[in-house]
């Protein structure tokens, strides 16, 4: 059934049905009749001409939408025919593609399976190579453990040559500083006589000689350092003039030997300048002992100058010369170039490496068979002496009638080598607050003292610590100065004042082997107010102190039967003597020695050759030490 039929059929149902029920509604009475009433009839027929002219326009809007809905179905069947086309072709790219997409996938598959083989070839290799090298690294560590076994060897083989070569060193300064003691010793105290000129010469230069052969010592057991560039410098002040005067002396034996024409030239007068007077000796005396040794005809000229706070010495000779291309050899260790000469070929190396230490410089021109000449500059200060007078200051105060100033003069100076030593121990520590600290009390002492020389020179320090970037070899400068102080004082004869002024007497036990040493301290310590007793070991210190009662007692290191240290540590064991001081008085004077000892008990350590000043300080505390607290009797410094 078409669709405008079934809404025809419809309409006619829906018609019938509100005609009735409007005929029912409007019944007005109940013997009611239709068509007896002309206004029903007219709404019944207005009624049916609506409902036709409803189905008529129904039909044709109805046919109107039809037609429209075909013309819709036409264009959707186009559209839909055209879209299915193009999804087919689409669907054909898409096959396309989805076939070049597989196909490279297939590839890679492939590719990826090959390589999987690949793969897994390599990993069979590298499981060969891992099992190889883990056989290698069993080899190699039992080979690193025979090289570390080896090393272990030569490490200790080393260690015990080092042992070997230190205690090598330390028996050597031992030996020499033992008969250096005596040879010093009483050079200096002859000095202080009034002797014949001629007399006192020789006497100076035994006195400096022994001093030399003392530093000659130090620098044996500093080599080590030199070879690292560590050496410690000690300046002081000196005159240039007397300082290779000493070397020609030295040195114009040989040259007359020759026949060659030694001479010195000085191109100013003479002055004092500051700085490490050994070390310059060593670089002088090896050079012009060199070129003489070199020279067999001619001349050997040293000529010396000072300008522009610089020491230029310049050696001429008319030796062997040398050949341009050994001119670097000459200055290597052991380094000769004539290998019949004599000698190990140290000098020269020995004093360019002092030279670079003092930060200076060394040039050497030469030609063959016309001689060698070697310019050397080094920096200095020139030194301007201002401390001469402080003996005769010092005497001044002290032969005054005022006996209370002359007591506390006599403490005070007597305190000053200690001090001083403390100073310098700081210095070499470079311990800021206890340089200031130790230079404080010195300071406030001596200037209240009115001891100016003293007082100016700790000013002076004083002044130097308030910088904010301290000049540390300034600070030495003026330690220096002060220690030249306490070289004009005669210290046996201010101890022995100090001694009749506090009506004391000293009594003395020195435990020393060697027979020079103990008479050499003998002339020194004894007097009326002084009694020494000497024996030769520990064991026979230990029966006089059976017998005796003692003030101080002075133990060698060192000694044959039982040394000092065994006899301190019975002593110390068995809780005897506890009031009496023990002091070393020893030649045991390398780096670290007396930081190894002083714990056995000792309150000083005095070494040798002895420092007189610093001896009778260790004895003026000596005097004082029953006064001293408990906590304050440790090391007497």
């Amino acid at each position: 059934m078409k669709i405008h039929k079934k809404i025809a059929f419809f309409n006619t149902i829906l018609f019938s049905l509100n005609t009735l029920l409007i005929i029912y509604l409007l019944k007005p009475q109940e013997n009611f009749s239709i068509f007896n009433n002309f206004l029903y009839v007219k709404i019944f027929f207005i009624t049916i001409i609506f409902f036709l002219i409803s189905n008529f326009l129904a039909k044709f809007t109805l046919l109107n939408i039809y037609k429209t809905i075909e013309k819709f179905d036409e264009i959707i069947s186009l559209v839909n025919d055209k879209f299915i086309n193009e999804l087919k072709k689409e669907f054909s790219n898409m096959e396309e593609c989805l076939y070049q997409v597989f196909s490279s996938i297939k590839i890679d598959i492939l590719d990826i399976l090959v390589k999987e083989g690949e793969i897994r070839k390599e990993k069979e290799k590298a499981q060969l190579l891992s099992d190889e090298l883990q056989q290698l690294n069993k080899n190699l560590e039992e080979i690193v453990l025979q090289r570390t076994k080896e090393l272990s060897i030569s490490k200790e083989n080393a260690e015990s040559a080092n042992r070997a070569k230190d205690e090598f060193l330390a028996k050597i300064s031992h030996e020499m500083r033992t008969p250096l003691t005596p040879i010093i010793g009483y050079s200096r105290l002859l000095l202080k006589e009034n002797v014949d000129p001629n007399f006192k010469e020789k006497l100076d230069i035994i006195h400096t000689s022994g001093v030399k052969l003392l530093n000659f010592t130090n620098e044996l057991l500093d080599f080590s350092k030199i070879e690292l560039g560590k050496i410690d410098l000690n300046y002081e002040s000196f005159s240039v003039n007397e300082l290779f005067q000493e070397i020609y002396y030295e040195h114009n034996a040989l040259a007359l030997q020759k026949n060659l024409k030694f001479e010195l030239e000085f191109l100013q007068k003479d002055k004092y300048i500051y700085s490490d007077k050994m070390k310059i000796y060593e670089i002088a005396k090896n050079i012009i002992h060199n070129s003489i040794k070199y020279t067999e005809k001619g001349f050997v000229l040293c000529e010396i100058d000072i300008k522009d706070n610089y020491l230029y010495f310049n050696v001429y000779d008319s030796g062997i010369g040398i050949e341009k291309e050994n001119l670097e050899y000459i200055f290597e260790s052991f380094g000769q170039i004539n290998k019949l000469s004599s000698g190990a070929g140290l000098g020269l190396s020995i004093s360019k490496k002092l030279i670079e230490i003092l930060l200076g410089t060394i040039q050497v021109e030469s030609k063959p068979n016309v001689g060698t000449t070697f310019k050397i500059k080094i920096p200095i200060e020139v030194y301007y002496k201002y401390g001469e007078n402080f003996s005769t200051a010092l005497n001044k105060l002290l032969n005054s009638n005022n006996e209370k100033l002359k007591s506390i003069i006599l403490m005070s100076i007597l305190k000053f080598p200690i001090r001083l030593k403390k100073l310098k121990d700081a210095y070499k520590k470079q311990d800021i607050d206890l340089l200031r600290e130790t230079n404080h009390l010195i300071q406030g002492t001596y200037g209240n003292l009115n001891l100016t020389l003293i007082y100016e020179t700790s000013l002076k320090i004083s002044t130097e610590l308030k910088k904010e970037n301290i000049n540390f070899n300034a600070i030495l400068y003026l330690i220096e100065e002060m220690e030249k102080m306490t070289h004009t004082l005669d210290y046996s004869d201010l101890f022995n004042q100090y001694l009749n002024f506090r009506e004391e007497k000293l009594s003395l036990l020195i435990a020393e082997d060697v027979e020079d040493n103990r008479e050499f301290l003998k002339s020194i310590l004894v007097s009326e107010n002084i009694e020494v007793t000497c024996v030769e070991n520990g064991l026979l210190a230990l029966k006089q102190l059976q017998t005796k009662k003692f003030d101080a007692i002075f133990l060698d290191i060192r000694m044959p039967v039982m040394d000092g240290l065994q006899t301190i540590k019975y002593i110390r064991d068995k809780h005897l003597y506890t009031n009496t001081p023990i002091l070393a008085l020893t030649a045991q004077a390398i780096i670290g020695d007396k930081e190894k000892y002083l714990p056995y008990g000792f309150e000083g350590y005095i070494t040798k050759p002895i420092n007189e000043s610093v001896l009778f300080s260790y004895l003026y505390y000596v005097v004082n030490w029953k006064k001293l607290l408990p906590d304050e009797k440790g090391e007497l410094q």
